[in-house]
C-alpha cells in the first residue's frame, strides 16, 4: 500500500512540474532578418541568450535578472561607452578572458576562437555597431 502512494506522489510531483514549466515557458521573441540572415549573428546571439543575457539582460542594458545583485553591475553593452575598448582585438579580450575585480568570466576555456567571434560580433550587433571585418 505504501509503494503505491510513494509512486502516486511521484507521479503527481512529475505531472505538477510537466504542466508548471509549460505554463511558465514563453515562446521567444522573433529573430530579426538581420540576425536571421547572418550565420555568425545568429550564433553569436545563441550563446549570449544562454551565457550572457542573465547579467547583459536581452538588450545587453545591464539589466538582467541577476544584474542587481553583482558588484560592478554588468555593463550596458547597448549604450554606455566600451570601458576595454572598441577595437575588435578589445572585445574578444574581454569575452575570451573575463573581466578581473568582476562577474564577467572567461569564455576561453569554454567555447573555441569562432564562437568567441559570434560572441563579440553579437556584442557589436547589441550596441548597433558594425560588425568588424576581422570577426568574421
Amino acid at each position: 500500500m505504501a509503494v503505491r502512494w510513494v509512486f502516486g506522489l511521484i507521479a503527481l510531483f512529475g505531472l505538477g512540474g510537466f504542466l508548471a514549466y509549460h505554463q511558465l515557458s514563453r515562446p521567444g521573441e522573433p529573430i530579426p532578418a538581420e540576425i536571421a540572415a547572418d550565420p555568425l549573428l545568429l550564433r553569436g546571439r545563441e550563446i549570449y541568450l544562454e551565457r550572457c543575457v542573465a547579467c547583459h539582460g536581452p538588450a545587453g542594458l545591464g539589466d538582467g535578472p541577476l544584474a542587481k545583485s553583482l558588484n560592478p553591475r554588468p555593463r550596458n553593452l547597448a549604450s554606455d561607452p566600451w570601458k576595454y575598448g572598441e577595437k575588435p582585438d578589445e572585445v574578444l579580450k574581454v569575452v575570451a578572458n573575463g573581466v578581473k575585480d568582476s562577474q564577467m568570466p572567461a569564455w576561453a576555456g569554454t567555447y573555441e576562437l569562432p564562437d568567441l567571434k559570434a560572441i563579440a560580433a553579437y556584442v557589436y550587433q547589441i550596441a548597433h555597431k558594425p560588425v568588424p571585418d576581422a570577426l568574421r
